[in-house]
């Protein structure tokens, strides 16, 4: 099949690898003109001219999600979620999107919580394909081959993400490791932003991210709107243990069994018994998660989506 894709690139970003995906399963990447199957996954790309410019291709739109944060609490309903209420950022509109979508023959999303999203929001249809994750594995390191600070001492958190979005949270994984006596000194930060707390180390390639998320204890994602989590997924996948917090929907979806109280995270990492639990649940979910979110996957979930359309 010839595939177009559309998306925000960069290495942040998921087209790249689900192309990548596209291309493992023996497709052809091509333009817009040749396409059977036009796949976008933003809403900035999602454009009217596609029908025009190739009237016989399938258009596949598919939301990431619609960040509650951004949408003003007088038109919709948004006790579902708990998340830092930034005035200024209220700027989302639903029914702007909803038109765009209409355009496509197929819309798809990333995880049942955006679905939900859809048709509450804009009572639109979708069908979850979720996300790739980075290339990770579980590597079962020794001591002395994991990533050390310049102290020569191994860390023992590992934070990735934006972590200056007030919904991210950060201020509760400095409270936490300080709570716990642990310091800054502990944390490794990954990301593209800087806060200023813990040994940053910015935008890493996916070989050096993998020996971080297998070299330290604990992954911190406490986000208030998560949407999917892929960081989270990637930390399950090399058998680290993530800290999310069970006041966000998503939880139920991915890692119900370990969710933690937002306000009580220290006494869950010092309970036993949790540990129990969260060393067992990353160990059952590693090879599932990394089969079930990796970019072959991911491409193979739209292709049956494009020839269940097709039928």
């Amino acid at each position: 099949m010839k595939i177009y894709c559309a998306g925000s690139e960069g290495y942040i970003n998921q087209i790249q690898r689900i192309k990548e995906g596209f291309l493992e399963l023996g497709h052809e990447l091509t333009d817009i003109k040749s396409a059977d199957l036009i796949y976008c996954n933003d809403p900035s790309v999602y454009s009217f001219e596609f029908r025009k410019i190739n009237k016989k291709a399938k258009i596949i739109y598919n939301v990431l999600d619609l960040p509650p944060h951004c949408m003003n609490p007088k038109e919709y309903d948004l006790s579902r979620y708990t998340f830092i209420d930034v005035p200024w950022e209220k700027n989302f509109n639903p029914i702007e999107l909803k038109t765009k979508l209409l355009q496509a023959d197929i819309i798809t999303c990333i995880c049942e919580e955006v679905k939900w999203q859809l048709k509450n929001w804009c009572q639109l249809d979708s069908s979850v394909i979720f996300n790739p994750i980075k290339d990770v594995s579980w590597l079962n390191l020794k001591d002395h081959e994991k990533i050390k600070n310049e102290q020569g001492k191994r860390y023992k958190y590992l934070y990735v993400g934006r972590a200056n979005d007030p919904n991210k949270r950060f201020n509760l994984v400095q409270q936490v490791i300080e709570e716990l006596g642990d310091s800054s000194s502990d944390l490794a930060v990954i990301g593209s932003e800087n806060p200023k707390w813990g040994d940053y180390y910015g935008i890493i390639d996916d070989k050096t991210l993998n020996l971080f998320y297998n070299s330290v204890d604990y992954f911190f994602f406490p986000s208030a709107f998560k949407s999917l989590g892929l960081p989270a997924l990637e930390s399950i996948v090399a058998r680290t243990i993530p800290i999310v917090t069970n006041d966000d929907p998503t939880t139920k979806e991915f890692w119900e069994p370990i969710g933690v109280e937002p306000n009580k995270i220290s006494s869950y990492l010092l309970n036993e018994n949790w540990n129990i639990l969260a060393k067992k649940f990353v160990e059952e979910k590693s090879k599932e998660y990394s089969i079930k979110f990796n970019k072959k996957s991911i491409a193979k979930n739209i292709i049956n989506i494009y020839n269940n359309h097709n039928e």
